[in-house]
């Protein structure tokens, strides 16, 4: 178990995060579950990439069906 110490940034409480448990996020979650405060980094879509993907498709989105079904014959 690793032990950290909190420490007054401006208005808020801050924790200092030891280099080996260090998240590559710039967001987190905090969700406090009893005495429990549980820290879970947020993984955000950049909405432009969204954007581009969807606009990445060209033509109908729609599959276009058969205009009759076709007839098969059974095997026996």
């Amino acid at each position: 178990m690793t032990r950290s110490r909190t420490f007054k940034s401006g208005n808020s409480q801050a924790v200092r995060i030891p280099q080996e448990l260090q998240l590559p996020y710039g967001e987190v979650e905090i969700v406090r579950r009893g005495r429990d405060l549980i820290i879970t980094p947020v993984q955000r879509q950049d909405g432009l990439a969204i954007f581009e993907a969807l606009t990445a498709f060209e033509g109908p989105l729609e599959r276009e069906q058969p205009a009759a079904q076709q007839e098969r014959e059974a095997l026996v």
